[in-house]
């Protein structure tokens, strides 16, 4: 389904999608994990902030109202990002998630941009922070 949530979190809203933490998108019921997301809120700090020295906070509501869409976390969440993806693709195609994919993480580029985020040796990951942008998803369903 090409972009059921539109492209605003007003139109997300209206449509009945929900912000997904683990993905920071706007997801379609039918895509929407309620479970994993759930749990990735019950361990991950995932503090967001305005700009690269990550000395502005910024909150939950804030994303609801599009003051930032582009927004940096800290270097774990992102780790913990690229395990919960993957984590939903596998319980989508086992039958234990919802079976639409978004397609955020449908494409093999993503995969490839994790496996190097989980490479990176000798990182401090408290030193380091990178930004996650607000999106706004198709979905499929095979």
């Amino acid at each position: 389904m090409k972009s059921p949530c539109g492209s605003t979190a007003a139109e997300a809203l209206e449509r009945g999608c929900k912000f997904d933490i683990t993905s920071f998108c706007w997801l379609h019921e039918e895509c929407y994990d309620a479970k994993l997301s759930e749990g990735f809120d019950g361990i991950v700090i995932w503090e967001r902030f305005r700009g690269p020295n990550m000395t502005q906070p910024h909150s939950h509501e804030q994303i609801m109202t599009e003051e930032h869409t582009d927004l940096y976390v800290n270097w774990e969440y992102h780790v913990r990002h690229c395990i919960a993806m993957w984590q939903k693709m596998h319980r989508a195609i086992l039958g234990k998630g919802k079976a639409a994919i978004d397609s955020y993480i449908d494409e093999f580029h993503y995969t490839h941009h994790c496996n190097q985020l989980l490479s990176t040796r000798g990182a401090a990951f408290d030193n380091m922070n990178t930004i996650m942008a607000v999106k706004f998803p198709d979905y499929r369903m095979e």
